[in-house]
């Protein structure tokens, strides 16, 4: 069954809702509003100019109870999937390198003297004598989430609360408290900016592969949402060609945004 649209309410014709998550939404310092989705945002607002639009920010604790909820929003930054009864989606609006492993390079080179291109995860978690740890409101591809939750009980796994969790993962990762984690090469690179380092690495996993992963906005899968999906669909392909954007893609991804008729 779809979500329901909320009796009594008024909403914006597009509700986006972001949350503090570098480099998909970014909230302040150096590279404030350049973020991969707030450029996005701020591209289809301005083909948008006829409707009402409403931009808000909340933890990603809150995220976590307005996805469960029926509300009517968009969120910006979500992965392209087939519809659910809760969201439906855009065409796609960007395409990520795949999740992989992130470590120092010291680590690396003591694990791994042969210096493989990919790395298994469950190999890794097999291994105790290292610790791997995630933002706890994260979750991953199944092939990744179930080898995680396999471990969840391992006291080598550590899932870390609080608001922009993945950067205080690779902060930990930094000052070698855990010694791994999951995530994109576009948040190393956030990252590797601010800290001012180049010591941590990115390698794919062995489980999941090389294959690219596309991005999509993800709206309340109800009659309102379904008109904001239309709404974006129709510019969508401009903006994927505006010279800002793809320059922002570049930066932040090494990718150029592709159209596509999905």
């Amino acid at each position: 069954m779809r979500a329901q649209e909320p009796v009594g309410s008024v909403t914006p014709d597009i509700r986006w809702v972001k949350n503090p998550s570098p480099p998909f939404h970014i909230l302040d310092g150096q590279h404030k509003g350049y973020g991969i989705c707030d450029v996005l945002v701020d591209k289809l607002n301005q083909r948008l100019g006829a409707l009402t639009i409403d931009v808000e920010v909340y933890p990603q604790s809150r995220i976590g109870k307005l996805v469960e909820g029926t509300e009517n929003l968009c969120f910006p930054c979500m992965i392209k999937r087939a519809d659910t009864d809760r969201f439906t989606y855009s065409n796609s609006t960007t395409v990520y390198p795949p999740l992989g492993i992130i470590m120092e390079q010291q680590q690396f080179n003591l694990l791994y003297p042969e210096q493989p291109d990919a790395l298994s995860l469950r190999q890794l978690l097999n291994n105790q004598s290292v610790l791997f740890g995630y933002a706890a409101a994260r979750r991953f591809p199944d092939v990744l989430q179930s080898a995680i939750e396999s471990h969840g009980d391992n006291s080598n796994v550590l899932a870390l609360p609080g608001v922009l969790g993945p950067l205080r993962v690779l902060q930990q990762i930094k000052y070698n408290r855990i010694q791994y984690t999951l995530d994109y090469p576009g948040v190393l690179r956030y990252f590797a900016l601010i800290e001012e380092t180049e010591s941590l690495i990115y390698r794919p996993t062995t489980e999941y592969g090389t294959a690219p992963v596309y991005g999509a906005i993800g709206c309340t899968n109800n009659a309102w949402g379904q008109k904001a999906v239309k709404a974006i669909n129709s510019v969508l392909d401009d903006v994927l060609s505006d010279p800002e954007y793809v320059e922002n893609q570049k930066f932040w991804l090494n990718s150029v945004p592709q159209k596509h008729t999905d």
